[in-house]
C-alpha cells in the first residue's frame, strides 16, 4: 500500500521511550494547550509540559519579585530604626516627646503633665 502525505510530521518522543512522529499542527496544538494528551502507538498517554526554558524563566521572575520585596523590607526596617534612633536620642537630651520642650528632669515632666502618654502611640 502506498500513502501520499504533504503536510509536515514532527518527531517526538513519549515518556516510555517510543520515537513517534505527529503532525505539526497536532504538536503545537498539544504544546499550546498544556492538558491536551496525546498518544504513542503502544497505548501510552503523554502531555506536553513547560519546556526547561519556560520553567527557568518562571523561577528567575519569582526569584526578582522575591528579591524586591526583601530590599523593600530591609529599606521600611532601615526607616523604623533611623525614626526609633531619633525619638530615643531626643529623649535622651531631655525632649519631651508630647510638647516638644527641653526639660532637665524628663522623667518628672511625663509622669506630672503627660501621666496617660503611651509611646507606642506616638506620631511619626
Amino acid at each position: 500500500m502506498e500513502m501520499t502525505y504533504t503536510e509536515t510530521l514532527v518527531v517526538t518522543h513519549c515518556w516510555c521511550g517510543i520515537a513517534l512522529a505527529i503532525p505539526s499542527n497536532l504538536h503545537a496544538h498539544a504544546k499550546e494547550r498544556r492538558n491536551f494528551a496525546v498518544y504513542c502507538p503502544v497505548g501510552h498517554q503523554f502531555i506536553y509540559s513547560r519546556s526547561y526554558e519556560e520553567r527557568l524563566e518562571q523561577e528567575r521572575l519569582e526569584h526578582r519579585a522575591t528579591r524586591d520585596l526583601l530590599a523593600h523590607e530591609e529599606k521600611s526596617h532601615a526607616a523604623t530604626r533611623g525614626h526609633l534612633t531619633r525619638q530615643r536620642k531626643r529623649a535622651q537630651a531631655g525632649v519631651c516627646p508630647c510638647c516638644n520642650r527641653t526639660f532637665q528632669q524628663l522623667a518628672r515632666h511625663m509622669k506630672s503633665q503627660h501621666p496617660d502618654f503611651r509611646p507606642e502611640e506616638t506620631p511619626a
